[in-house]
């Protein structure tokens, strides 16, 4: 699926949020990002709205979540193996 994002906030070395329409969905992402001890802790939320949202919101909830995680995975594994971060 090709999606066209639109930034919405960037504060560096904070957070990123952005947001597209898709299939009737309007969904808007946040990235935020805390120094702590030994690296950054990175956490994410996402919202989606629209009708087809509404007309299932227990598998929108299932796909939002599967989603979810699948953004912090891919996070993890590229800050983990890239050779500038260590």
């Amino acid at each position: 699926m090709k999606v066209k994002s639109t930034v919405k906030t960037v504060k560096p070395l904070r957070c990123t949020a952005w947001g597209a329409p898709v299939n009737g969905i309007t969904g808007v992402h946040l990235f935020t990002f805390e120094p702590v001890k030994g690296g950054v802790l990175a956490t994410t939320e996402e919202s989606w709205a629209g009708p087809p949202v509404e007309a299932d919101i227990p598998g929108s909830q299932s796909s939002l979540d599967a989603g979810l995680k699948d953004w912090v995975r891919r996070l993890k594994d590229t800050a983990e193996t890239r050779s500038d971060c260590h």
